[in-house]
């Protein structure tokens, strides 16, 4: 079996877009830490620096994007492309510096991401990390919309889209996602919104950000867009978006993912559910080997 090292970056990296919904400029830096921090978000807000973990606990809201929060009124929104990015790349620990309550949207994709990450370079730790593998199918539903995840040795995902529009009927897409086809295939796919979405959030004050440069846009029967990434471009994101969300797990994940019509909260609720069996089974293997949870110093403090 593969052992999977932890991983940071070299150097600090700034990043600098608009935040989808505010319009207004973000700053985001990005910063290499210990073997074990995991990923931290430090907001800058009102003249306080709030910490905030990326991890399950701290998932607060999967309504439009995946925001997480500090209990309280301190949040960060639309973490997923990011972390589809430090994903793909290995990165287990990095601190994340933001002066917003979003993760810029930068041109809709992983990408500048991606490609922002390895112009700092990678640096492996000595320290390991296991990654999550199930024994048995895993699943959850809602509705007509449903997110499996199967037994596997790799990652690989089936994705299904069925929107009421001409061009996004039926529109599926089955692939393996290592490392080469998530940084080809998968996030160089761009965020999608219908027109008459984005015109009614837009006059509610939302979405302000929003525009051709870093969304597909989709009328009636079409795009605005004169031209699309991929053939299959919509369905390609929602891969990207489901990647980025199961990375809150903070471990490599194994297995074939069977998606339709899933979105933010079915990953996450998967998510969820495949922590809870995973920590079960693992604490049952300890106790298996006799091997002690904590040190006889711990026990007694």
């Amino acid at each position: 079996m593969k052992i999977i090292h932890r991983k940071t970056i070299k150097d600090s990296l700034p990043l600098k877009g608009i935040g989808l919904h505010s319009g207004k400029t973000v700053t985001l830096k990005l910063h290499p830490a210990e073997a074990g921090t995991g990923l931290i978000f430090f907001l800058y807000r009102a003249g306080q620096k709030v910490r905030i973990p990326i991890s399950l606990d701290h998932v607060v809201d999967t309504s439009n994007a995946t925001t997480i929060g500090d209990g309280g009124s301190n949040r960060v929104q639309t973490i997923e492309h990011l972390l589809a990015a430090v994903y793909t790349l290995g990165i287990t620990d990095c601190i994340l510096e933001i002066d917003s309550v979003e993760v810029p949207i930068m041109d809709g994709s992983a990408g500048p991401f991606l490609d922002g990450i390895r112009s700092v370079g990678i640096t492996e730790l000595k320290e390991t990390i296991e990654p999550i593998r199930i024994n048995s199918p895993m699943w959850v539903v809602d509705g007509d919309k449903y997110l499996v995840m199967l037994p596997s040795d790799e990652l690989k995902v089936t994705y299904n889209i069925d929107f009421n529009h001409p061009l996004l009927k039926g529109q599926s897409y089955t692939t393996k996602l290592d490392e080469s086809i998530l940084t080809n295939d998968i996030l160089p796919a761009r965020t999608f919104g219908f027109l008459k979405d984005v015109e009614a959030l837009q006059a509610r004050g939302l979405a302000l950000g929003g525009s051709l440069d870093n969304a597909v846009v989709l009328t009636d029967d079409g795009y605005l867009n004169e031209s699309l990434r991929f053939e299959n471009e919509c369905v390609r994101h929602k891969i990207l978006d489901l990647v980025g969300d199961l990375a809150v797990m903070g471990r490599p994940f194994y297995g074939h993912l069977i998606a339709s019509k899933a979105g933010h909260a079915l990953d996450i609720s998967l998510a969820k559910c495949i922590m809870s069996k995973v920590t079960g089974d693992e604490l049952t293997h300890f106790k298996s080997k006799r091997i002690p949870l904590f040190s006889k110093r711990e026990a007694n403090s």
